[in-house]
């Protein structure tokens, strides 16, 4: 065991020297993934195992991308829901490749290494390699891929991006179905964009990132910290705006103590947080949406985010409750509740 913690960390420390903090690029990362993925070949596969003694296949996902700063969900199927969707054909070295095995949905996962090839941990052989497009087993059970390391542009030099005023980013146009909301959220400081100056309307929001907007929409500070989550820490990015919407009474945690700073929010959470936040009022006619029972657990939230016209829900009368919200979605519901 020791032999093969030596042999990963050998592995990111040459490649670090290779690309010097100030020159990382997309590839780059994808070539340390590649290269601490390789490096846990024939660990054994043990349940719940998340570290090199022993790996479940999404332990040993959450392991891999966590050496290169990327942090993963700590199931298959939470995985699944983050980055970007990628096609089979487009697939590239460090992207998560999605497998449906024993249940319906995402349930084993790998990381793709090229030529067709992923590193995963198999029940029956370990962490090893294994062909995506395998015909008497993977193939048939392939079910999609993600990208959770930003593509960049190889060039000599990194070019300095074009600034912009708050409010605006290189990819939200005039002609961008949520401009305004977003311009207007951003010109008042409540949100975001990126180093780049873009605001990536299209991907899907996470917890944390809800936490610090509504802190700042609603000017929360930190009171008497009432949550002690095990993956929450001081060095958490948005520490103290979760320490605010906590101790608001906004947020909770999960049955097992963790608050899960980076899991997609959904649709039913933005019901539940925002009737919480803006203290919604009862509705008086229900909006009838067909995938939204009264049985649910977000339903009278549901029911009050609709009659406020914070949500109209979509074309063919469904809520979606379990679908992640995007960064654009999230800045016109937030809109809405604010100034609406």
């Amino acid at each position: 065991m020791f032999s093969r913690i030596m042999l990963t960390l050998l592995a990111v420390i040459l490649l670090v020297t290779l690309y010097p903090s100030n020159q990382v690029s997309a590839s780059s990362t994808a070539d340390k993934v590649v290269a601490v993925a390789k490096a846990q070949i024939g660990v054994p596969y043990r349940w719940g195992g998340t570290t090199p003694s022993g790996f479940d296949c999404s332990g040993f996902m959450r392991y891999v991308y966590n050496q290169v700063g990327i942090s993963l969900p700590r199931t298959t199927a939470e995985q699944y829901r983050v980055g970007q969707k990628v096609s089979k054909s487009n697939l590239r070295p460090g992207d998560l490749v999605f497998f449906e095995t024993y249940q319906p949905g995402a349930s084993h996962s790998g990381v793709y290494i090229g030529n067709n090839q992923f590193v995963h941990a198999s029940s029956s052989n370990g962490v090893s390699t294994s062909s995506i497009n395998d015909p008497h087993y993977w193939g048939p059970r392939y079910l999609g891929a993600k990208r959770v390391i930003e593509e960049k542009q190889p060039t000599v030099q990194e070019a300095k991006p074009v600034s912009l005023p708050a409010g605006q980013y290189h990819d939200v146009d005039n002609s961008f179905w949520a401009h305004d909301m977003i311009k207007r959220l951003g010109e008042a400081g409540i949100i975001n964009g990126y180093s780049d100056f873009t605001f990536k309307p299209n991907n899907e929001i996470t917890r944390s990132q809800v936490a610090r907007l509504l802190a700042r929409a609603l000017d929360l500070k930190p009171t008497n910290y009432s949550g002690d989550f095990s993956d929450v820490h001081s060095n958490t990015s948005g520490y103290e705006e979760i320490q605010a919407v906590v101790d608001a009474g906004l947020f909770k945690g999960d049955s097992n103590g963790n608050f899960r700073p980076n899991d997609p929010f959904t649709r039913a959470h933005i019901a539940i947080v925002f009737d919480r936040a803006f203290d919604l009022p009862e509705a008086v006619t229900a909006a009838g949406f067909t995938d939204v029972p009264s049985s649910s657990n977000a339903y009278d939230a549901i029911q009050r985010l609709a009659a406020s016209g914070i949500t109209t829900g979509h074309n063919d009368n469904t809520f979606r409750p379990n679908n992640s919200t995007t960064r654009a979605q999230l800045a016109v519901f937030l809109h809405r509740a604010l100034y609406e």
